[in-house]
């Protein structure tokens, strides 16, 4: 990292990253050698057993002093937000959330921090690894794909919501994927659709019929390695869901013995 941000004192570090951003600027012809602009992200997840209260007035005092100025703070029921940047790197910017729940009534830190004027490197040839552990909490009934290599996954939970990520790898095509996966929830009796295009990305969007799930899918080429697509599921659902796809069929209550017998449509239904 350029500089490091205020951590909480004697807090869990649950997971850290760091990836580039878009490129804001192309390679110019005849300066191959020539650094190009491609801003930075870090992400950091932090947990501690102190109240959101104490995390909030730490960050709301560390953020004040040092090389770091705060621009905002935003509070409300569910979470607290606090945006800083840099006094000495006008290029350094940074968002704090803080948000407690769970059974356990733990408090969560995200610090997500971008360097906008970072240069690309250059990376090494891409090598396929293994795949990554997907979270335990991710349902049973969300298909995983067979031909993937799992690069990336998440599991965030907040009050009233769980929120998973799941990111892969394969050399199968964009509409092999998606037909896949299509066919797959239309089996759950769930709704697909196809996104809104997002540049070179295709996107398919699902949701349950009772509107406690919800997500998309998004795939695109990958980058490092023309052969491969990448695609990335990710969506929301209600801790009360009960896994298991389209609800079972209940029993029709026998009629009333003088009721009149029930006539039958050609599609061989009882017809209303």
């Amino acid at each position: 990292m350029p500089v490091e941000p205020p951590l909480y004192p004697d807090a869990e570090l649950v997971v850290s990253s760091r990836q580039p951003a878009a490129l804001v600027a192309t390679p110019v012809p005849g300066a191959p050698d020539d650094p190009i602009p491609q801003p930075m992200l870090y992400l950091i997840v932090l947990d501690t057993p102190d109240s959101r209260v104490d995390v909030f007035e730490y960050y709301n005092d560390e953020l004040e002093e040092g090389p770091w100025q705060l621009a905002s703070t935003f509070s409300s029921e569910e979470v607290d937000t606090l945006q800083f940047s840099s006094v000495n790197d006008a290029d350094i910017t940074g968002i704090v959330t803080v948000a407690a729940g769970g059974d356990n009534n733990r408090t969560s830190v995200l610090i997500s921090m971008q360097d906008a004027g970072a240069y690309r490197e250059e990376l090494p040839p891409f090598e396929l690894g293994e795949s990554v552990p997907v979270p335990n909490e991710f349902p049973s009934d969300i298909p995983q794909y067979d031909d993937g290599t799992v690069t990336g996954s998440a599991f965030v939970r907040e009050p009233g919501n769980e929120s998973f990520l799941l990111i892969f790898l394969t050399e199968d095509s964009r509409d092999e994927v998606l037909e896949f996966y299509r066919t797959e929830f239309q089996e759950l009796n769930w709704i697909v659709q196809d996104g809104t295009p997002l540049g070179v990305e295709e996107r398919a969007d699902f949701h349950d019929s009772e509107g406690m799930i919800q997500g998309d899918i998004i795939v695109r080429e990958f980058e490092r390695d023309a052969k491969y697509v990448e695609v990335s599921v990710q969506f929301r659902q209600d801790p009360a869901r009960e896994e298991g796809g389209a609800p079972e069929a209940t029993e029709t209550p026998p009629a009333p013995t003088n009721a009149p017998p029930a006539t039958v449509a050609s599609s061989g239904t009882p017809a209303p």
